[in-house]
């Protein structure tokens, strides 16, 4: 089962997307495939789907690419409402973490974190930093970890942290494996990013899975996309397959678990949805 799991995020099938795109009379799109291919963010999409650099590169917000023009229409793709509202899960991550931190009674244990997959933990990085500045004695109570299948990611999540929170922890493992996850029960679980590669039930059998790990009173932050036309006709020329999920039919999802509360916002742009639950 691992091992499928692992692969949910790596939609591209085509050996050649090229050839694919003449086979399927879609010649005019081999140009704007190559072109595309001079963006960081696209080329990293196109070579490795829905990978943790791919999300990271949006979450950082900082254009690259080959050329001047690949570094323009790099910018270009971060400026789409897509990627902005893609952006802002991240900062919901950030407000829930943060405000957990301040609800914490003034004596008694850490904050106890999981992110699942944590992939680059771009949001927990920001926040420590913030945190340095502005709360040093909260981020003295934050027990950060993170779950991952992919060692490679693993291992540049501790070199990012290790810095600004090298108490954090990482484990290997499968997010639909129960047995995978780290001993004990948790006050807040992350997850963005993952339900955008699982169908129906696998989505529902996570929110279970995020259930039992959650300590009574624990919240759980998680998010869904919705489809935007303009990013989607770039993502299918990659091969980028996504689940599109409007709040209505994540909601449906996260009923089949008695939550306590349940509040989700949709994001400006009506492309994310934003969930705080509450066991």
């Amino acid at each position: 089962m691992a091992t499928a799991v692992t692969r949910k995020n790596i939609t591209r099938r085509s050996r050649s997307i090229p050839r694919r795109l003449v086979r399927e009379g879609a010649l005019h799109l081999v140009p704007v495939y190559y072109v595309l291919r001079l963006s960081d963010l696209a080329r990293e999409g196109i070579e490795h789907s829905g990978s943790a650099s791919f999300a990271d590169h949006i979450y950082c917000g900082t254009p690259s690419g080959r050329t001047v023009l690949g570094h323009w229409l790099d910018a270009r793709l971060l400026a789409l409402p897509a990627a902005q509202a893609f952006r802002r899960r991240y900062e919901h991550a950030q407000r829930v973490v943060r405000r957990a931190l301040e609800a914490l009674p003034a004596t008694g244990q850490p904050l106890r974190v999981l992110a699942v997959p944590c992939g680059i933990p771009r949001d927990i990085v920001d926040l420590a930093r913030t945190l340095q500045r502005e709360r040093p004695d909260l981020l003295a109570r934050l027990a950060y970890h993170g779950l991952d299948i992919d060692p490679q990611v693993l291992d540049l999540a501790a070199t990012l942290t290790q810095q600004v929170l090298p108490s954090a922890r990482y484990h290997a493992g499968d997010a639909l494996v129960p047995a995978d996850y780290p001993s004990g029960t948790w006050h807040v679980v992350v997850s963005t990013g993952l339900g955008e590669f699982l169908r129906d039930d696998e989505l529902a059998a996570f929110y279970t899975i995020v259930y039992d790990r959650l300590e009574s009173g624990g919240t759980f932050c998680t998010s869904a996309t919705a489809r935007d036309e303009r990013s989607e006709a770039l993502l299918r020329i990659g091969e980028l397959v996504t689940r599109y999920r409007r709040a209505d039919q994540v909601e449906r999802l996260l009923r089949q678990v008695p939550w306590r509360t349940l509040e989700l916002t949709v994001d400006r742009t009506g492309l994310q949805t934003f969930v705080t639950a509450t066991k």
